[in-house]
């Protein structure tokens, strides 16, 4: 039998269990219930195949997918979590990705001249793990000697074919959701738009497809990627600026706020009206002012003896 003590200092414990520091440390992702079904999952940290940062992926081993972990945070967000506040708004995604997209900068790089089997390209730690996830090497690459082996040498035109192709499918993607690729909000991004597909060129479709499969392509292959096609000017223009309005639409919200204030305060310094420069009158001097003037008339300063004769 517990009494009315116990269980008010039982219910104290489970309370104290979940610490501020725990919030902190803690962290929000958005994923399917699919992935998490199996025992295997797991998290690693690979180099990002555009800029080699390193980027977190997620292993589904029941279904051979690879994920990557994708943060979307924006200024003052904050989650509640029971009494507490976790300070960081952010909510982390999972997102698939090919993993020939990790493969072809280390193809590049070691396998332009000569071909090295696919476990010792992947040998290194993080990606030892993704050995079995990759298929498809014919796509970026040529089979050199017993198929055993499995040895792979880099072919440039494979990965631009195999690259242009994927373009084009994403854009078909685009086209068929009626993504907004046009200049103009960010925010009709995330609705459906009201423009009829039919009056945009297919080209602006391409050209936004472009951008988001370079963003796993290094500087060179995207140039050469984007030779391949041949863009307008004008196209690569307003898509190239609405992709990047995308990105720092955090940043310019909060610029254009900031920037009424800072002409009203610049308006007001230089305003004559506001300082009251032309309504001040001199007052007159005291007589203990005079006679300090008088005093000192005829006297020199300090820096007066200083000189040089």
């Amino acid at each position: 039998m517990t009494t009315r003590s116990q269980k008010k200092s039982q219910s104290t414990v489970n309370i104290n269990l979940v610490s501020p520091k725990r919030i902190e440390n803690s962290w929000v992702l958005l994923v399917k219930d699919s992935v998490l079904e199996n025992s295997n999952f797991s998290i690693i940290t690979l180099p990002h195949p555009a800029h080699g940062h390193l980027s977190k992926y997620c292993l589904d081993y029941l279904n051979k997918k690879l994920y990557e972990v994708v943060s979307f945070s924006e200024p003052y967000r904050s989650w509640f979590m029971g009494d507490y506040v976790k300070c960081d708004g952010s909510i982390l995604m999972i997102t698939p990705v090919n993993p020939l997209f990790l493969v072809l900068p280390r193809l590049r790089e070691q396998c332009n001249n000569r071909a090295v089997p696919l476990e010792d390209l992947l040998s290194e730690k993080g990606f030892d793990k993704i050995v079995h996830f990759v298929t498809n090497m014919n796509n970026i690459g040529d089979l050199k000697g017993p198929v055993d082996i499995n040895a792979y040498k880099y072919n440039e035109e494979k990965t631009l074919n195999w690259l242009k192709e994927r373009i084009h499918k994403l854009a078909k993607v685009l086209k068929e959701k009626n993504i907004h690729v046009m200049p103009g909000a960010v925010s009709a991004t995330f609705v459906a738009s009201n423009i009829t597909k039919e009056g945009i060129d297919d080209e602006f479709y391409l050209k936004y497809a472009h951008g988001i499969v370079s963003e796993y392509l290094q500087d060179d292959l995207v140039q050469k990627l984007e030779e391949q096609f041949n863009f307008k000017p004008e196209i690569i223009e307003s898509v190239g600026k609405k992709r990047k309005s995308e990105v720092e639409c955090a940043n310019s919200n909060k610029k254009i706020k900031s920037e009424p204030c800072l002409d009203n305060e610049i308006d007001i310094k230089v305003s004559p009206a506001s300082t009251g420069a032309t309504d001040l009158k001199k007052k007159p001097m005291s007589a203990k002012e005079k006679a300090r003037q008088r005093a000192a008339s005829g006297t020199k300063t300090i820096s007066a003896f200083f000189t040089k004769k």
